[in-house]
């Protein structure tokens, strides 16, 4: 019998591993582009957004938020995120821009697999806001936990339950206790360089007795890198809906490096 070639038998055992290489590439999930829709991936993330909401009664409300989220952790499944927001709330007549209050957040993934994953995460809101109209007056902890499914489309399917308590603040001013579920949506896009989700929630603060729901839409793309990372642009428009809600409407403009 005629035996192959050392060299022919070599480029055989290399093209084989290449192609088992792209086979479990393509049956990862985490192998995909990073567009920052997947709640369970840990990313460094650089995050500039403008947030503009119409309030009730003709008011306004205006905030830049800063946001940096990098991984920590042996395993990198643990992320430390940072948020400072400057703020113009013109409901006592002051439209200029100030601080409000800054946020510091340690979020875990665990429980990672092909069909799905869990999110816990602690953030603690600091009483930092320059005027009373810029935030709430209390440092309030925030714990949200997050069930994500992957859906056998490609599409994602991460409910979460969001609740804030204050433990702390200035005298006088109203206690937060408020809890919201979120059933957020990514659907599977044909171009993964474009990103769609949906954000119904439903909120209920436990203070003012007051409940009322929302939904907002995310539409953005991914315009190629910048800074070692993904370049991301978006839009996020929002409405609210109920008697008590807070507001009527909301846009989001936003742009974020992630990846790097």
């Amino acid at each position: 019998m005629k035996l192959m070639p050392v060299n022919a038998s070599s480029g055989l055992l290399t093209l084989i591993g290449a192609l088992l290489s792209f086979a479990s590439q393509a049956a990862d999930p985490k192998a995909e582009v990073d567009n920052g829709t997947d709640p369970t991936r840990v990313s460094n993330q650089v995050l500039a957004r403008y947030e503009h909401t119409a309030l009730r009664n003709g008011f306004k409300s205006d905030i830049l938020r800063l946001k940096y989220i990098t991984p920590v952790g042996f395993h990198k499944d643990y992320a430390l995120s940072l948020e400072v927001p400057i703020s113009s709330v013109d409901v006592l007549g002051n439209n200029n821009y100030s601080m409000g209050d800054v946020a510091l957040g340690l979020s875990h993934v665990f429980g990672l697999t092909r069909e799905g994953g869990y999110v816990a995460k602690a953030e603690i809101v600091f009483d930092t806001a320059h005027r009373h109209e810029l935030g709430s007056g209390k440092n309030v902890f925030k714990g949200s936990f997050i069930k994500a499914w992957f859906l056998s489309d490609g599409a994602i399917f991460a409910p979460a339950l969001v609740h804030e308590e204050s433990f702390s603040g200035r005298h006088g001013r109203a206690d937060v206790s408020r809890t919201t579920m979120d059933f957020y949506y990514v659907p599977k896009m044909a171009d993964p360089k474009n990103l769609v989700t949906f954000d119904p929630n439903f909120v209920r603060d436990w203070e003012s007795k007051q409940v009322f729901g929302g939904l907002a839409v995310t539409l953005g793309r991914m315009t190629g890198k910048a800074f070692g990372g993904n370049q991301i642009f978006f839009v996020k428009p929002s409405v609210f809906v109920g008697g008590q809600r807070p507001a009527n409407l909301g846009v989001e403009v936003g742009y974020k490096v992630i990846g790097f």
